[in-house]
């Protein structure tokens, strides 16, 4: 199972603008993936846990160990091309 956990909060200027195009093009891409919305304010234990210091970050698991990590500045682009990579070794 894939999972996408995006880290984000309220005040994150950056976090506002990439989300909704991000989201968009993962659930029109790899419909099959689980999206995870964390907001840091509210899930502190489990964004410390997940050793998250700054924002935006995306996270992609599979079957619950983490592939990639993307934080602060990064491309929707970017997320899609290694979704896509990690689509191709599992086929």
């Amino acid at each position: 199972m894939t999972e996408l956990i995006y880290f984000s909060s309220k005040t994150c200027g950056v976090c506002k603008v990439l989300k909704p195009k991000l989201l968009e093009a993962v659930q029109e891409n790899f419909p099959k993936v689980d999206i995870r919305l964390v907001d840091v304010e509210e899930e502190a234990a489990f964004t410390g846990q997940s050793m998250v210091f700054t924002l935006p970050v995306v996270i992609i698991k599979v079957d619950d160990k983490e592939m990639y990590r993307f934080a602060r500045s990064f491309s929707v682009y970017e997320v899609l091309e290694k979704l896509k990579r990690l689509r191709t070794l599992s086929s």
